[in-house]
């Protein structure tokens, strides 16, 4: 009887190509959708689970709390993690970590004892107990030594190739941090679905990595995690956290600062410390700065698989409706079938047979197509997904494709197998209002889902031009950086200089921070002049230069100039005026508690300036106090030199700035980027966001246009006569063609008007993540549905016009 089947689903298919062939390429693409989707959220997931102690490992972080806001840190200060490993019985170890450190010098001497430099970007520092704690196997060396002195280094297998090739590495030495470190250890390369990621991994000290100080309970400086005992409850654990800052951090907040903790935190400041499950780091949907790596965004997760659901469940509308769209056709055969004795579960057999039997096909092409496009979608995701056949994958792909088939085969077995025989075979046979209802259903959901998805990519796609063009307070163009200018030393000054005197070189500064590089604002505190109060700001240092050569705008005072000694001078942004609530800021004081070898003691510094605010972080966040300090304070030297270039020889520029820089630091690496391209990777989960959407919004849509066109085909042979008709008295192609299209065009208006509330709902909760947004008009929902309109002409207009130009005698002749 199977085969019989089989035998009879091939025939039918293979008698209606042009259906079958539509019917596979809409599955196929769905599948193949679905697949790629699933590919990604499952990477998405899978973020440190290959961590044996995965359940029992969670890391610290910190809500650290000011007076007017909060701001979340990955980082905590080094001091907690020794005492709580010591005062909590529930905790069974404790691991620091540090890093992951940027533009590292690494120096080692080859085969030929040429002493070679290399600047590395994945150099890290963690306790001994690292490899006993997470799941990173050691291919040489042993878990437990292998981090155990300070001058001990464990490197990677990819590092260990690229610096030594064939050779042994342990007991090879390599220069970071002007300090030597021998190699104690190789271990396999860092899984991607990491949360961290090294190629270096030295040992980490409080001294060299923990800010220099022995003991520290307020400033930031270590990754902590914990190793909790099983059976303990970690919401139990955090709730002993505020009293061990009570305990630890009191002390010393009232010897640096000189005043109460209790004033302290009556004034809005505290430190809130809670525990983050290991596998939930990736995802986890706080913005919290000096994180690691990057995280994932858990609502595209969730708004990708919603997707992936709402392609696959629109290429099973798509066979229903082509299904309908050949019953007309096939009712003849349902009424011989059943006038020769066919029972009714013979047929609704013989119907799902057929469609997983196309399912199948389908799901066969899905793969061939997921196999051609992977590359291009790790392109565009930034991934590094591969389709691995196994026999889960293989059961997986043949229980979806069962699924799909008897899903998208269901409703069309059981109507055409409900067929009266007689009826049919009277030649009387017609639709249901029903089956219409159903049919137009579908086609309405199919664009309400389409309509919002390409409403999502335009909002997207407008939210990031926004940011690319919004004005930020500076001038971000033409603006080359380059890094690691600390390398100069005291001749930062006539380097500067000298690459000033260049034809196309406009202006060139210093600075210890790069805009828009979160991690190089930090915190500092102050206390104004006649209050009580210590405000906390970002702060950033610049030279003399910088003001002008990045066009920052004075509302009041002056900047730092050559010819003033300005290491006691602070500027402030509008926003530090305004909390600080100063009235004429010019000429006041800001004292700052500064810790020396003899103590601490209080500096003052004198407000000379006041710059308007502009965006030094991200658009996600909202402008924050700010106070910008000369480097004079620091004594001297930069990070970044910052070089405005005139006209379009930028390369030219770049090849000549990179040949002084080799005059002055010989053997130093020398990196540099331009400050617009830095300033627009800060939303590249966004822009990637973006494109995905609207390739699968355009997936969708072509998806949904299939159904439509087998909609449209079956009306035109429901009406095959009634146009015959019209034409025979006096009906043009033209009318003809809109009579056929205005049903259609109702149905699109009608997914229009459901999507415009979901579509709105959904796109200004993503808007809610960016301090600075577009707002969201009517213009994007019009332009979303009349693609969505003009899509479903086009679509129906084939059939329409096939209709149409008929000849009316061939519609009316009687068989």
């Amino acid at each position: 009887m199977i085969r019989n089947y089989l035998k009879i689903a091939f025939r039918s298919l293979l008698k209606q190509r042009v259906y079958t062939l539509i019917n596979i390429l809409g599955l196929s693409t769905g599948i193949a959708s679905c697949l790629l989707i699933v590919m990604f959220v499952q990477d998405e997931f899978s973020y440190d689970q290959f961590h044996l102690k995965r359940d029992q490992i969670y890391k610290i972080v910190l809500e650290r709390k000011y007076p007017n806001h909060s701001t979340y840190y990955a980082i905590i200060p080094h001091s907690y993690a020794d005492v709580m490993s010591r005062d909590f019985a529930e905790i069974s170890d404790v691991v620091k970590m540090g890093g992951p450190f940027n533009n590292v010098t690494v120096t080692y001497k080859n085969r030929q004892d040429e002493e070679k430099q290399f600047e590395e970007n994945f150099v890290m520092a963690a306790d001994s107990n690292f490899f006993q704690m997470f799941s990173i196997k050691l291919l040489k060396g042993d878990a437990g030594n292998v981090l155990l002195n300070t001058n001990d280094l464990v490197i990677t297998e990819a590092t260990a190739k690229r610096y030594f090739e064939n050779e042994e590495p342990i007991g090879k030495t390599l220069r970071l941090f002007n300090q030597d470190y021998t190699v104690t250890g190789v271990c396999e390369n860092v899984p991607e679905n990491s949360h961290f990621k090294f190629d270096f991994l030295v040992h980490w000290t409080d001294q060299n990595f923990g800010g220099g100080r022995e003991t520290n309970f307020i400033s930031f400086s270590v990754h902590a995690y914990l190793e909790l005992k099983p059976g303990t409850d970690p919401k139990a654990l955090e709730a002993k956290f505020p009293k061990m800052v009570d305990t630890y951090a009191a002390a010393q907040i009232e010897r640096d600062l000189g005043k109460s903790w209790e004033d302290y935190k009556k004034e809005g400041n505290g430190y809130r410390y809670f525990l983050q499950p290991l596998t939930s780091i990736h995802l986890n949907p706080l913005n919290i700065e000096a994180k690691m790596r990057p995280g994932g965004n858990i609502n595209y997760v969730y708004f990708l698989i919603a997707v992936a659901v709402l392609i696959l469940v629109i290429a099973c509308i798509n066979f229903m409706n082509l299904a309908t769209a050949r019953s007309a056709e096939r009712a003849r055969e349902v009424g011989v079938r059943k006038t020769m004795g066919s029972l009714k579960g013979q047929l609704v057999s013989q119907f799902l047979t057929e469609s997983v039997l196309l399912s199948l096909l389908a799901t066969a092409l899905a793969i061939g197509i997921v196999y051609s496009a992977l590359p291009y979608f790790n392109q565009l995701a930034g991934k590094q997904l591969a389709l691995t056949f196994g026999f889960g994958l293989v059961l997986a792909l043949l229980g979806a494709a069962l699924f799909v088939g008897f899903l998208a085969g269901s409703y069309p077995a059981f109507v055409l197998s409900a067929f009266n025989p007689v009826i049919v075979m009277k030649g009387s046979f017609s639709a249901s209002a029903k089956g219409a209802w159903l049919r137009n259903g579908l086609v309405v959901f199919q664009f309400f889902i389409s309509i919002v998805l390409i409403v999502g990519t335009l909002v997207v796609t407008e939210q990031m031009q926004y940011m690319q063009n919004k004005s930020l307070g500076y001038d971000k163009d033409q603006i080359m950086v380059v890094e690691r200018a600390f390398a100069l030393g005291n001749q930062y000054q006539t380097f500067l200089d000298e690459v000033k005197s260049f034809p196309d070189v406009q202006q060139t500064a210093g600075a210890f921070a790069m805009l828009g590089r979160q991690r190089d604002f930090y915190g500092a505190q102050w206390q104004p002049e006649g209050s009580s109060e210590i405000l906390t700001t970002k702060n950033m240092a610049i030279d003399d230069d910088l003001a002008a050569t990045i066009g920052f705008e004075f509302t009041e005072g002056r900047g730092y100039a050559k010819e003033t000694n300005d290491s006691l001078s602070i500027i402030l942004n509008e926003t530090a005026v305004r909390t600080l609530e100063l009235k004429d800021p010019i000429g006041k004081k800001l004292t700052q508690m500064q810790r020396t070898p003899n103590g601490n003691i209080a500096v003052q510094y004198t407000i000379i300036g006041v710059i308007k605010d502009f965006n030094f972080q991200s658009l996600r966040d909202i402008i924050t106090p700010l106070t910008i300090q000369s480097t004079e304070s620091f004594g001297g030297g930069i990070g970044y030199a910052y070089i405005k270039i005139k006209g379009e020889h930028i390369a030219s520029v770049a090849s000549a700035v990179e040949k002084k820089w080799k005059q002055f630091v010989p053997g130093q690496p020398f990196k540099y980027s331009f400050l617009d391209e830095n300033l627009n990777t800060l939303y590249e989960d966004e822009k990637r966001a973006g494109q995905i959407f609207g390739v699968f919004s355009g997936l969708a849509i072509l998806i949904a246009c299939v159904g439509l066109f087998g909609l449209a085909a079956y009306t035109a042979s429901l009406r095959t006569k009634e146009i015959g008709i019209r034409k025979v008295l006096g009906a043009s192609v033209p009318g003809v063609i809109l009579l056929l299209s205005k049903d259609f065009t109702r149905l699109i208006l009608i997914a229009f008007v459901l999507a415009v509330p979901l579509g709105w709902y959904v796109m200004n909760t993503w808007l809610q993540g960016f301090a600075y947004r577009i707002e969201l008009g009517a213009g994007v929902f019009l332009i979303a549905g009349a693609i969505a309109l003009v899509i479903s002409w086009i679509t129906v207009s084939y059939q329409s016009i096939k209709a149409a130009v008929v000849n009316p005698v061939k519609s009316l002749r009687s068989e």
